[in-house]
């Protein structure tokens, strides 16, 4: 339950057995390789190069996959769960049935087919527009079908077709110099809006335009046409008749290429794995005779390296090197099955450096109980430790999932117990007024009720200050685990043992300001802050150059600015948790929030009791799923700033061994 412990390795061999000891490494899949490369000095640069590799077919291969899903999700909605649609869970599939899909499915041919037929499909839809448009434009002289080609023919007059509005049309009515220079006649009329086509005499066109602009009619172009209008609107429904079927034809073959979706996806995880598997090579080096690889390796796999190394490449030269701090160490945690569900917490903030320590199995704790205080209902608790267990068993072979739940299966315990202790079963639930005098709930609730923050909220208060306050100490102590792990047994003082004297001795003088406390406790904090504070004030400034300097660094130190800590700090740090409370009353408010509107039914009569059920399922499942949001949110925080802060190290790199690894794909 720590981070593995590893150890540097370079091998050297001859270059003709290269690919071959790289094909036998990939099947061991133990040993994370880094850039040798960047690692040979200058002398050896001008004799190596990258090992070569081919990657231009694979990446071909990639974007043919990606594209042909593409094209496939726009023709054919892929139906997923709540779950998938927001965790991706890897594909199941087996060794054998890989290969049968990789020398069955040929990825060009399906390729062209998705992008020929898209492009057809494309090309179909936009004539489709032009066609929808033409008979929109000839939409507005179907009523004038007949008299189109009777109109072109008339030489001494010029006609003006338009659309006028009613209160256009009125306005043009009263107005007698436009009636005695236009005549017209009403084509069609559509609620609030006709279609006029108006005449007038060649040689008053410069008044009748003025007419037109008068009232802003906006011409409608006669169309060029070979013919009588309604024969060429038929023509286009004839035509895009004949698209809409070649379109459904290109639906039903994509939907028939949606048959081997789950193949493409799993050629895909291949694919991306094999570029991987490329990039890797690439970190070795090759001359035209040696062959050098550097990596790292898990001590408890190193006899499956020397066991390969000894039996087909006894040739070789290998050099093991423990890691050093200069080293860019990757990562690799190992944690038994309970403790591995809350390294969802730390590959959210990072992994942790490889000379600290792992943080899961402590943060753990603290995030439970932060999380049962602000959830903090019985009831609650249980839906969510049903659900989660229901869940686990549902997707219990996508691992990483089945950890994400059962993280929330812990929550939920905690939430049970830390409810129990507040008094928190659905709201006030237990109240006399919903379930009668002496139910169950009540006499559980007065049993185990330790706490009531409705009832209590000042003592609450001081109790999330208090669990604040403990926190930040046991942040301090794991800085000094840290340090200690580290042998750095100055720091470890310095920055950890002398901020545990300084702060209780400065919380007791700055609650002695609001609070009565016995002179002999002020006196024990006085000394405590003094005796701190003077430690403070010549070990924070110890990297800083002269005597000045290093004194005025510890001092500033003291505030904040600079240094491991602050009091400032501190202060901020711990009315932080204060938030606890706020989020444990809203739970508890909302719900009983609800259940006096349900109480509102609750008249005695068979439909009231209907609705007074209906109206406490809903209004508790809003606010359940209102609430764990922020009871996942809030602890999240409170640990990745509050605490990590103390002492947390991260920004490792993952430890990925060479080998099959895919996001997208499991081998069973």
């Amino acid at each position: 339950m720590a981070i593995e412990k590893l150890i540097k390795v370079s091998i050297l061999l001859p270059a003709k057995d290269a690919r071959w000891f790289l094909s036998q490494l990939y099947q061991l899949n133990i040993v994370h390789i880094i850039d040798t490369f960047s690692r040979l000095d200058d002398t050896s640069l001008p004799y190596f190069q990258k090992f070569p590799t081919t990657v231009e077919d694979i990446e071909k291969n990639i974007q043919k996959l990606n594209t042909i899903l593409s094209i496939l999700k726009v023709f054919v909605k892929k139906k997923k769960g709540f779950v998938e649609g927001i965790f991706p869970i890897p594909l199941q599939t087996t060794r054998n049935e890989l290969d049968q899909t990789l020398s069955r499915i040929d990825i060009e041919s399906i390729y062209k087919e998705c992008k020929n037929q898209h492009e057809k499909y494309m090309n179909l839809q936009k004539r489709q527009k032009q066609l929808r448009e033409e008979k929109d434009k000839l939409s507005d002289f179907l009523p004038l079908s007949d008299e189109l080609i009777r109109v072109s023919n008339v030489r001494n007059a010029a006609f003006f077709y338009c659309k006028v509005t009613e209160s256009k049309w009125k306005r043009f009515l009263v107005d007698a110099s436009a009636n005695e220079l236009l005549a017209w006649q009403i084509v069609s009329i559509l609620e609030n809006e006709r279609k006029v086509l108006f005449v007038y005499l060649n040689d008053d066109k410069e008044a009748a335009l003025k007419n037109f602009a008068k009232y802003d009619y906006k011409e409608i172009p006669f169309p060029i046409l070979s013919g009588n209008v309604k024969d060429c609107v038929d023509r286009l429904d004839i035509e895009i008749s004949t698209i809409i079927k070649e379109l459904d034809l290109i639906h039903h073959r994509f939907h028939e290429l949606s048959k081997e979706w789950y193949s493409v996806e799993i050629l895909l995880g291949y694919w991306e794995n094999e570029r991987n598997k490329m990039v890797a090579q690439r970190m070795c080096v090759i001359s035209k005779k040696t062959f050098v690889l550097i990596g790292y390796v898990k001590i408890k796999d190193k006899p499956k390296l020397v066991k390969l190394l000894n039996d087909k490449f006894s040739q070789a030269s290998v050099i093991y090197e423990e890691p050093s701090p200069m080293d860019k160490v990757p990562v690799c945690i190992s944690l038994n099955r309970f403790f591995k569900p809350a390294q969802l917490l730390i590959n959210m903030f990072g992994l942790p450096n490889y000379f600290t320590f792992d943080p899961t199995p402590f943060i753990m704790i603290s995030f439970l109980t932060l999380f049962g205080l602000c959830f903090g209902d019985v009831f609650y608790g249980l839906f969510l430790t049903v659900f989660s267990a229901w869940m686990i068993r549902k997707y219990k072979r996508a691992e990483a999932f089945s950890n994400f739940l059962r993280l929330f299966l812990y929550a939920g315990v905690s939430t049970i117990i830390f409810g129990a202790l507040t008094g928190g079963w659905a709201g006030d639930l237990y109240n006399p007024a919903y379930l009668g005098e002496n139910n169950l709930l009540l006499r559980l609730k007065e049993k185990f009720t330790l706490l009531d923050p409705l009832s209590k909220p000042v003592l609450a208060l001081l109790f999330t200050i208090g669990l604040g306050v403990l926190n930040q100490f046991y942040g301090i102590a794991l800085k000094m685990y840290g340090e200690f792990r580290k042998k750095n047994i100055l720091n470890a003082l310095c920055d950890g043992l002398l901020w545990l004297i300084t702060l209780p001795g400065f919380l007791i003088l700055a609650l002695s300001i609001f609070l009565r406390i016995p002179p002999s406790v002020i006196s024990v904090g006085k000394y405590l802050c003094i005796i701190g504070a003077a430690g403070l004030i010549s070990t924070q400034g110890r990297n800083a150059k002269g005597i000045a300097g290093k004194i005025f660094t510890g001092i500033v130190s003291l505030y904040g600015i600079v240094g491991s800590y602050g009091c400032v700090s501190f202060i901020g740090d711990i009315l932080s948790y204060t938030r606890i409370m706020a989020l444990s009353l809203t739970t508890s408010i909302v719900g009983m929030s609800f259940n006096i509107v349900a109480g509102l039914f609750k008249t005695g009569t068979f439909i009231g009791t209907i609705l007074f059920i209906f109206t406490l399922v809903s209004g508790h499942t809003f606010n359940f799923v209102m609430s764990i949001l922020s009871a996942f949110v809030h602890p999240a925080r409170l640990i990745f700033l509050e605490l990590f802060g103390r002492f947390y190290e991260g920004g490792a790199q993952k430890f990925l061994p060479y080998g099959f690894d895919s996001q997208r794909i499991t081998i069973c």
